[in-house]
């Protein structure tokens, strides 16, 4: 399984490309309970974003082993709660963790666990032929503006030429 983060679900809802993980990942695209509280709480403003989410990426419940983890995870870092949460549902269920933040994932892999950013899943729609490449710097692009997201060009040429 895959657990995703409520950053790379709310970029891909926000533009209306959730689908694209359950293509590239099927049923073992998920998210954690406090990811789902996290992905929901636009809900409260007026945004639909979330409903894309939370109707098409099932929420997984967590262990008691998860939980003990989570509480021991608790205040050694400064992430959030949905990260602490699914870095550890994956430690404990052998998952992979897809993040786009720097910390969480460093962290995540301190721990053991795999992890996949937003580049490598937008590098795999191509690398796979779910999508052109044209396609996805279409969908980068898209993502950009939504979200507001910075690419430095370095990052843009690793997911379209293998550079890091």
């Amino acid at each position: 399984m895959i657990v995703f983060d409520t950053d790379i679900l709310s970029m891909v809802a926000k533009i209306d490309e959730i689908n694209l993980l359950k293509q590239l990942f099927g049923d073992k695209a998920v998210l954690t309970p406090k990811i789902r509280d996290e992905i929901s709480a636009p809900l409260e403003y007026g945004y639909t974003f979330p409903l894309k989410v939370l109707s098409t990426i099932k929420t997984v419940p967590l262990s008691k082993e998860a939980i003990d983890e989570y509480i021991r995870f608790q205040g050694k870092l400064n992430l959030g709660k949905g990260e602490l949460e699914a870095i550890a549902y994956c430690k404990t269920e052998k998952c992979t963790f897809a993040t786009n933040d720097e910390r969480a994932r460093e962290f995540a892999k301190s721990e053991g666990i795999q992890v996949f950013s937003l580049q490598a899943i937008l590098k795999a729609l191509w690398k796979k032929k779910l999508k052109s490449k044209g396609e996805v710097k279409q969908i980068l692009e898209r993502i950009k503006t939504a979200d507001n997201l910075a690419v430095s060009k370095e990052i843009e040429k690793g997911i379209f030429f293998g550079l890091k």
